[in-house]
């Protein structure tokens, strides 16, 4: 007997001149105080920030064509973090994984890409 396994890990792009606020991310994501999945999106923006913290920061267009899986990412993307280091903005690679509470785990199955005026956040590279 084989052991099968459902975990999954997802990288996602991070881009800002400044650190995510969670009324930035809330905001972003459409989601008020009173909603009632304001508390799955508020451990959401926990996790993400976690795994911004514990991301890997970009700080050069060499680090970014040297991606591993950069392949894996949309010329679109890349053009975009090649650009927000020009601009001065922190570019930072991070992982999300199924293993986790259910607001990672979300994070981690969905493909999803949030934009604002502040912050910009692509998770197209799934592995679900």
């Amino acid at each position: 007997m084989d052991f099968v396994s459902n975990s999954s890990s997802t990288s996602f792009v991070y881009i800002a001149r400044d650190m995510l606020s969670k009324q930035d991310f809330l905001a972003a994501a459409g989601v008020g105080a009173d909603s009632p999945v304001a508390s799955l999106f508020e451990g959401m923006f926990h996790e993400l920030m976690e795994r911004i913290e514990q991301g890997e920061s970009l700080t050069s267009v060499e680090d970014i064509d040297s991606l591993d899986n950069r392949e894996r990412l949309t010329s679109e993307v890349v053009g975009r973090m090649k650009k927000a280091l020009e601009q001065g903005q922190t570019v930072t690679i991070g992982r999300f994984s199924s293993e986790n509470n259910l607001a990672e785990m979300t994070l981690c199955t969905e493909i999803f890409e949030i934009e604002s005026e502040r912050f910009f956040i692509n998770a197209y590279e799934n592995y679900w």
